[in-house]
């Protein structure tokens, strides 16, 4: 499928795309390097470009803006860890999905997680420009998108979708806070920092 028909449809009709995508062979690799590599570098760049150009507002006197360096450190960073943070919370959800009457499925567990993160790489964008950067909370349509994947994806009963979708939110938080702790410690400073 041609990656902007995919993002179109996971975000606009994401109820009819679930059973498409679950019928679609994939593998690890190519859902990589077909999709998740590529908008996962979207609000790592956006990120990295807005605060390099504008920088980022700590009140009304004071702008700060991140040294090329320093801000491509924190994307590059940002980037590696969105990316194996793909990968964990698949596993993760995989996992918790038969305490929910699903099954464990490794792969349906991981085109959950990539293309329900849709709206929040999407929304990336906003990162980009100061005055627009409020609008990342649109990447929270990814819960409904999520919640919609569970049934079609890992066979999670309707009656039970959203309670493991707020499992899987908080696994995400989790798995996401110890991944930037780590990152902190192998990179100290700024270059570490992950939300």
């Amino acid at each position: 499928m041609n990656l902007i028909e995919r993002v179109k449809k996971i975000i606009l009709t994401p109820a009819a795309e679930w059973p498409v995508i679950e019928a679609e062979p994939e593998s690890t690799a190519s859902l990589y390097t077909n999709y998740i590599l590529i908008l996962a570098a979207i609000p790592a760049i956006a990120g990295f470009l807005g605060g390099w150009l504008f920088g980022y507002s700590l009140g009304p006197a004071a702008v700060i803006r991140t040294s090329f360096f320093g801000g491509l450190g924190v994307a590059v960073t940002q980037y590696l860890i969105s990316l194996a943070m793909v990968f964990i919370v698949a596993r993760a959800v995989s996992f918790l999905a038969p305490n929910f009457g699903g099954v464990k499925d490794d792969m349906s567990g991981l085109k959950l997680i990539a293309y329900s993160w849709t709206p929040v790489w999407i929304a990336g964008i906003f990162g980009l420009i100061p005055g627009l950067r409020f609008l990342a909370i649109l990447g929270l349509w990814g819960l409904y998108v999520f919640y919609l994947g569970a049934k079609p994806m890992l066979k999670v009963p309707e009656d039970k979708a959203a309670v493991f979708t707020a499992v899987a939110v908080v696994a995400t938080i989790v798995l996401g806070a110890v991944l930037s702790l780590a990152a902190h410690a192998i990179i100290p400073g700024p270059g570490g920092m992950f939300l």
